[in-house]
């Protein structure tokens, strides 16, 4: 089947490459780099707001942005109205999937050099137009859904935006509760425990709330400012269910409590009409406390953690456009960034010893930016730019460490519009990565009683990233992109045993990853076949990298040689009924971890869609998906993994899920009021524990097994 498949995504690969030729539907781009989508182009999938047609844009996916520190930005690669939304509280789709389709006027594709916005290095930026509106809109959601074991969920949203005149207001709130049980499943062996092992039923519940307010005033046509506030909380419990326990299983109970309070502030000046100055700072405050308890075979483990973190940010920037093939911007950054934690851990009442357990880290970045974006014709647009940083660490690790680098971070992309529709593009990055401030904290693996020290010190990981990419946008949504890419890590980081033999993070050898990716979406009603279209991707990659416990060369972990996809779909009469087929094949995959090395396996993953749609105020739907079965083949060592060790036993592991559906329907009980209900089957799943030595003498077997819980599932969707 796998084989079969393959051929089928090469063939359809092929179809698409000399098939694709412009068609109608896609208005002409309204500028040189830009391919326009206006909400006509996506009427036959009825979509209820802005996010339904952000899906459906050929070769382009949401990245709200990650949420790194300071220089970096942590901005996503969308505007709305030509800015990006503030960050802070609430993700990028809901803050989308607000906007109403009515109030949608197109969708604008940016590529790189196309218009004076900052890229933040993505070679797309999507921008949504919207009607600009002198009124206040509501948009919320309600989501209920309880379950046959008791378990249940609740969601709430609810914005509020005014504008008009000089000033726009937005309110959010996002509000989410669930409680569920998460069934007992078979877990690794390790070598204080050999045999194979089971977890208990846990009953888990979990809380967020989110707010945030932005104001943002226009005071003059030369003048701009956006303040926003707001804040994430979140609490999680894990507790056992008593009454399940297996003699042999494992207890887990667990508890986290976090706070995260963001603010910002922005400032746009232009000083001529082709200078523009942009001010930004950031402020960011978090505190989180945590605790964990883990019983097997009669011992009794525990650690404890709080953290407190700090992030300061400012960033100002000068836009020159002196002419309109020519624009410059140069800018300086500065931020500071710091961790006070403190971490405990007892293991069968002993307590542990960790360098790390009680640990301070200032980090400061300052940098100066340069940038000139060139184009010469209509068809080609170049950028060259350079940042010189320099980074500054102190730790309170290892009785006191300190670190001060300097690094000069080049970067070039070239956009060339070839003829027919086709667009080559050239990058080349030097990146210089954030630390995760985290890796300074002393922790314990409970499962493993493995304590991990905090890192001395750290250097931020360097690397050069070189990509060519090959694209075709025609029609409403063809799409043909091919891309070949490498990555040079000179300095990634790693757990590795120090010379007082403690485990701790620090920076390691070079690595090296190679990709090649293709990817197209092709409607065939040029064909004959009306309402048919096809879309897929493929995957190929390469890397190495030398282990650093045990000394041998070896890929990434994690890494899958290939990643392959196809999906059709079909409509019939003109959109009233849909039906979809997806299938996915990834290839297995190696990880590499302190104490184990796993092989994980996964079969082919199947995905059914189907809609129907009666009238515009009513459409309902089936939805199907199928994992194939999963098998882990872990090499379980003593200890660390160290150079000439052996694995004490080899672990097989064998999950398998049985079918989940869902079946909805959705009313428009009034305008833009959208009532949805979803009965789903939920899901059997079952795992199976083998363990042999590593000649292959059986030593222990165990099975899990859970049942099918369905739900009901009720939402309700307002826009005002």
């Amino acid at each position: 089947m796998t084989d079969t498949f393959r051929r089928a995504v090469a063939v359809s690969m092929c179809l698409a490459a000399t098939a694709i030729s412009p068609a109608r539907g896609q208005a002409e781009p309204a500028e040189a780099g830009i391919a326009v989508y206006r909400p006509e182009a996506f009427a036959e999938f009825l979509p209820r707001n802005a996010l339904d047609m952000v899906y459906r844009l050929p070769g382009f996916s949401l990245n709200g942005g990650d949420n790194v520190r300071g220089l970096s930005g942590a901005a996503g690669n969308v505007l709305i109205n030509g800015r990006r939304p503030p960050r802070g509280s609430g993700s990028l789709q809901s803050r989308i999937s607000a906007i109403r389709v009515e109030d949608v006027i197109r969708l604008e594709l940016i590529e790189a050099g196309a218009r004076d916005v900052e890229m933040q290095g993505y070679p797309l930026l999507l921008d949504i137009v919207t009607a600009q509106t002198s009124a206040a809109r509501v948009d919320g959601r309600i989501e209920i859904e309880p379950r046959e074991d008791g378990g249940e969920e609740y969601q709430g949203e609810l914005a509020v935006s005014i504008s008009g005149g000089r000033s726009e207001l937005e309110a959010r709130v996002d509000l989410y509760d669930e409680t569920r049980t998460d069934y007992g499943s078979v877990r690794t062996s390790t070598a204080d425990e050999p045999g194979a092992r089971v977890s208990s039923d846990e009953l888990e519940s979990q809380t967020r709330r989110d707010w945030l307010a932005v104001a943002r005033f226009h005071a003059n046509p030369r003048n701009d400012f956006a303040f926003s506030l707001s804040t994430e909380r979140r609490d999680n419990t894990s507790t056992p269910v008593l009454d399940t326990q297996a003699p042999t299983g494992t207890v887990e109970t667990g508890a986290s409590e976090s706070i995260a309070r963001f603010g910002s502030a922005r400032w746009r000046h232009d000083l001529t009409d082709t200078v523009e100055l942009i001010g930004l700072v950031t402020r960011r405050h978090g505190e989180a406390v945590a605790s964990d308890s883990f019983l097997s075979s009669g011992v009794t483990s525990q650690s404890d953690s709080t953290r407190e973190t700090e992030e300061t940010a400012v960033r100002a920037d000068v836009r020159w456009r002196p002419s309109r093939s020519l624009t410059l911007e140069t800018g300086v950054t500065w931020a500071a960034n710091m961790l006070e934690g403190r971490s405990s851990a007892y293991i069968d009442g002993v307590e542990q010893d960790i360098d790390g357990d009680d640990a301070q880290v200032e980090e400061t970045r300052s940098a100066l930016l340069a940038s000139a974006t060139w184009i010469p014709t209509s068809r080609v647009s170049t950028t060259i730019g350079t940042r010189f940083e320099q980074f500054s660490l102190d730790t309170s690790n290892q009785g006191g460490a300190s670190l001060s680098l300097t690094d000069i971070a080049p970067r070039a992309d070239i956009n060339w519009s070839l003829s027919d529709g086709w667009t080559l593009r050239l990058s080349s990055e030097r990146n210089v990565g954030q630390l995760n401030l985290d890796q300074f904290l002393a922790s314990t693996d409970l499962n493993n009683s493995l304590n991990t020290a905090g890192a001395a010190t750290l250097e931020p990981q360097r690397d050069w990233t070189h990509a060519i990419t090959l694209e075709h946008r025609s029609g409403e949504r063809d799409l043909l992109r091919l891309e070949a890419a490498t990555q040079e890590i000179e300095n990634p980081i790693s757990s590795v045993l120090d010379g007082q033999g403690s485990l701790r993070p620090a920076n390691v050898g070079p690595e090296t990853i190679q990709w090649v990716n293709a990817q197209f979406e092709l409607e065939l009603d040029r064909y004959g076949l009306d309402g048919l279209s096809v879309e897929g991707s493929a995957n190929r990659r390469w890397s190495d990298r030398v282990d650093q416990l045990q000394g041998f060369t070896r890929t990434t972990s994690g890494h899958r040689d290939y990643n392959i996809k196809l999906v059709i779909r079909k409509e019939w009469s003109e959109g009233r009924y849909m039906a979809s087929f997806e299938v996915e094949d990834r290839a297995p995959a190696m990880h590499y971890w302190l104490t184990e090395i796993r092989e994980e396996n996964n079969g082919i993953r199947l995905r059914f869609e189907s809609e129907w749609r009666p009238g515009p105020e009513w459409r309902s739907g089936f939805f199907m998906r199928w994992n194939g079965d999963r098998r882990d083949t872990i090499q379980v060592f003593d200890g660390v993994r160290e150079p000439g060790a052996d694995p004490v036993l080899i672990n097989t592991i064998d999950r398998s899920e049985g079918v989940f559906a869902s079946v909805w329907s959705e009313w428009e009980v009034r305008r833009a009021g959208f009532l949805r209900l979803s009965l789903r089957s939920g899901r059997d799943e079952s795992g199976v524990s083998r363990v042999d030595s590593p000649a292959g003498a059986f030593l222990d077997q165990i099975a899990s097994q859970s049942d099918n819980v369905p739900s009901v599932n009720v939402r309700l969707r307002f826009q005002r």
